[in-house]
């Protein structure tokens, strides 16, 4: 098991793939959910929370599919991976990558956010994210 020590805390993974990104000739390692832990620290409820928040929004697939905005989704993707990985450590993508470009703009407005603080946005959003959708069945 391999891993780095940054400020947000230490993260240990057991497998990753290198992905050559040949819109912005980039070299990244992508890190598949399961195999992306936290390690516990301080704040192990919280980081409990999180990853069950985690779980339960990939869970639920088909049933928020088309009920979450794209406000939502970008904030879900920047507030998850400013908590797995810290700030933004790429370069944006390139035209016509909107996607991309969307999702790099979203991660990069959390830097300098605290790995606690997304987290428990994360947390907040996929709570708000269920009871809205309850509410408009």
């Amino acid at each position: 098991s391999s891993g780095i020590n940054a400020e947000y805390g230490e993260i240990v993974w057991t497998r990753s793939r290198c992905v050559i990104d040949s819109s912005a000739l980039v070299v990244c390692f992508l890190f598949v959910h399961d195999n992306l832990q936290l390690k516990m620290t301080d704040n192990d409820a919280l980081v409990k929370d999180f990853e069950a928040a985690c779980a339960r929004i990939t869970a639920a697939g088909e049933q928020v599919r088309g009920k979450i905005s794209m406000r939502d989704l970008l904030e879900l993707y920047a507030l998850f991976k400013q908590s797995k990985i810290g700030d933004c450590n790429t370069e944006r993508p390139k035209y016509p990558n909107f996607k991309g470009m969307s999702q790099w703009d979203a991660w990069k407005s959390k830097t300098g956010m605290k790995r606690e603080e997304t987290m428990q946005g994360y947390c907040e959003l996929v709570n708000n994210i269920f009871i809205t959708i309850n509410e408009s069945e």
